[in-house]
């Protein structure tokens, strides 16, 4: 059966956003243009050939003097926020004479974001890389599928691609050609919801309202990802091995911007943690590592809650201004190209700081 077969008698996606694909699992529907209703006003998704919410068609030669290539799962995609607002659209009007093409896809964990970087690195023209990694993406490579809603609403499970960590450390790619989505067995279903406390307590804290569930988090001191407790956790040595595979294919700058989830940025949750493990990882790997989250605590405490929507998680207009300008300053050296205006100090590769941290390394869809 081919990939189209395959793609005509799939569960139609949420929102008629996504399609199937037999190595990433689903992609954006190509030449996409629609408004989805938000609690942020409602914004506008469009996609160009490939299946990317990117205003640049992706050509194999670039269009300007520059081109920067940006990977990451719904915080770079923009869910809740319209093309024209997101972060990598913020760092392209921040650059001279460059284009930004966003290959962020919603609802994905690293490995198949290094795996679209795998499908177009060699065909196309680029400067510089931009890794937007979202810190939950630990929890997502482990799975081999995710839950979520069709276009009426019922549940449907998206099998993906994932990794397998090999004995001598390297990297087994499983699951391709990617199973189809499927509805689950409704007894199954209603098992695993009953088997699940920290689902059905999470629902339960989720129907008392946003203002409630963050009382709790704070009551509770919650920390979302365990994971990056240790080094030997399963799912930081697999994330640990995708970035090290990726970056060493990598043949022109990049910097991997670790994106926090609104628990760290409110500091309900303690970071140490996380910039402990990529710390350790800036020690085996020749790229620059930049913490988002020391951006976003710059903002005073009393308005960091405007950084994300109201009950979606994502990130509002405002915390994009805020990251795409501060990606910019560290950008722009690595093309030997300048910012369009003053964005701050200069980032120094050579130099290491706080907020960067050099190598010697829903309403949407979903994150």
């Amino acid at each position: 059966m081919n990939a189209h077969t395959q793609a005509t008698r799939a569960p139609r996606l949420h929102r008629r956003l996504m399609q199937y694909d037999p190595v990433l699992g689903y992609r954006f529907v190509p030449r996409l243009k629609l408004r989805i209703p938000h609690e942020g006003g409602g914004y506008l998704v469009k996609t160009n050939g490939d299946g990317f919410r990117c205003d640049h068609q992706v050509t194999p030669h670039k269009n300007r003097a520059h081109r920067v290539l940006v990977f990451g799962d719904s915080f770079t995609a923009g869910d809740g926020v319209s093309n024209g607002k997101r972060y990598s659209d913020v760092l392209e009007e921040n650059l001279c004479d460059t284009e930004v093409l966003n290959f962020g896809l919603s609802n994905s964990g690293t490995d198949q974001q290094y795996l679209i970087f795998q499908q177009y690195a060699g065909k196309i023209d680029y400067d510089a890389v931009v890794i937007g990694l979202l810190v939950e993406n630990i929890q997502r490579n482990i799975v081999r599928e995710r839950g979520w809603a069709d276009h009426s609403g019922e549940t449907i499970c998206v099998p993906k691609p994932w990794f397998e960590l090999s004995p001598g450390g390297g990297l087994t790619l499983k699951g391709v050609p990617v199973p189809l989505p499927y509805k689950p067995d409704v007894a199954t279903a209603r098992e695993s919801r009953r088997r699940s406390l920290r689902t059905n307590l999470r629902e339960m804290v989720n129907k008392l309202g946003p203002d409630f569930k963050d009382f709790c988090q704070w009551l509770t001191k919650f920390q979302p990802l365990p994971e990056y407790g240790s080094a030997g956790s399963i799912g930081w040595k697999l994330l640990h091995a995708i970035l090290d595979k990726w970056v060493s294919e990598l043949t022109v700058p990049a910097v991997i911007a670790v994106i926090p989830v609104y628990q760290y940025v409110e500091e309900t949750a303690n970071y140490k943690d996380i910039r402990r493990r990529f710390d350790e990882l800036a020690q085996s790997i020749d790229v620059p590592i930049y913490h988002v989250v020391d951006d976003l605590q710059r903002e005073p405490a009393g308005t960091r809650r405007q950084l994300r929507f109201r009950t979606d998680c994502h990130l509002t207009p405002t915390a994009h201004r805020i990251i795409g300008q501060a990606l910019a300053k560290l950008v722009a050296p690595l093309l030997g190209a300048e910012p369009t205006r003053d964005t701050g100090p200069q980032f120094d590769p050579a130099v290491a700081s706080v907020d960067v941290r050099q190598a010697s390394p829903s309403e949407g869809i979903g994150t």
